[in-house]
Order: structure tokens, then C-alpha cells, then sequence
């Protein structure tokens, strides 16, 4: 019986460290994967096909603008990673909390707010432009609200929202430079 109870409890704690690194090392992946494709990839269930798809399209093309602008003002892959990396927790629940107090009603404005609470070792302003073309108020204010729940669920806490958002920068610039070739 002893052994039976320990064999389990090995079972079970292999399940779960092999869960936790599902978590944090593949869901940026697959998410980032999913995001950034094509076509939908068949892992994504069918009920949720359709917001995939919804937010699939905007993103791509916000994002790959943003990574033109960062090519064409000589910004590099790196700074923008550092600056992901860079972002606290502290800063990402202040921006929600302006951004919760303040009801901005255009992107122009959600930008100044990131501005102010992520700086970097660049001029994050040439990002201004393709930031307000490519993303609408509403898809913003559904990612805040995305995050606000997160923030209270800690189903997607902030190391695992900056890596898939590394991993989604760096596959469309992986993209973006294959195109230019």
C-alpha cells in the first residue's frame, strides 16, 4: 500500500511539472504561433475559433507595421525585446489603473498613457502613427478588460503575457525581414 501511495505521488508530481512547463514554456509558443499564422492552426478548438480570428488579423498587421517603423527608424529587434522585458508589474497595474480611471477614447490617447508608464532607450514615438492606424479603441478596450480579469484571475500573469508578446514580436520580424529578401 506504501508503495502504491508513492508510485501515485511520483505520477502525480511528474504530471505537474510537466503542466508548469506546458505553461510557461509552450502556451507563449502556441499562442504566439496562433496569433501570428496564416491560417488558423487545428489546435484551436471551434468555439473559439472565431475570437482567435477576430484578433488574429488586427494584430498581425498593427504588429507588422510596428516592426516596418522599427526597421525603417533604425531601432533594433533587441531594444524593443529589452523593453518588453523591462515592464514591471508595478508599471503594467498602474497603466491599467489610469487607463480604468481615466476612460481614454482614442488610441492616440492610449498611447500617451503607455508612454508614461514604459519608457525605453528609444524614441517609442515613431510608434505612435502605425499604433493608432492598425488598432481600433475597441480591440483595445477589449484587451484591457482581457487584462484587468487576468489581473484578478492570475490565470495569464505578466511573465507569461510579456513572453507570448516577445514570441509574436519576434516571429513577425522573423516574417517581415523573410519578406524583404
Amino acid at each position: 500500500m506504501k508503495r502504491f501511495l508513492l508510485i501515485s505521488a511520483l505520477i502525480l508530481l511528474f504530471l505537474s511539472i510537466g503542466g508548469y512547463y506546458l505553461y510557461r514554456a509552450m502556451m507563449p509558443e502556441i499562442i504566439a504561433e496562433a496569433v501570428v499564422s496564416d491560417s488558423m492552426p487545428g489546435y484551436i478548438p471551434k468555439r473559439l475559433q472565431p475570437r482567435v480570428e477576430a484578433i488574429r488579423k488586427p494584430i498581425n498587421k498593427g504588429t507588422q507595421a510596428m516592426i516596418e517603423t522599427m526597421h525603417d527608424s533604425g531601432i533594433s529587434l533587441g531594444e524593443v525585446l529589452k523593453a518588453v522585458d523591462n515592464i514591471t508589474e508595478n508599471q503594467a497595474y498602474a497603466f491599467l489603473d489610469e487607463i480604468d480611471q481615466n476612460h481614454p477614447t482614442s488610441s492616440d490617447e492610449v498611447f500617451d498613457v503607455a508612454k508614461k508608464y514604459f519608457p525605453t532607450d528609444f524614441d517609442a514615438e515613431v510608434f505612435r502613427e502605425p499604433f493608432m492606424k492598425h488598432f481600433e479603441m475597441k480591440q483595445i478596450r477589449n484587451a484591457i478588460a482581457y487584462a484587468n480579469l487576468n489581473r484578478k484571475s492570475n490565470d495569464v500573469d505578466l511573465p507569461t503575457a510579456k513572453a507570448i508578446l516577445k514570441k509574436i514580436i519576434i516571429e513577425k520580424e522573423k516574417e517581415v525581414t523573410g519578406k524583404k529578401r
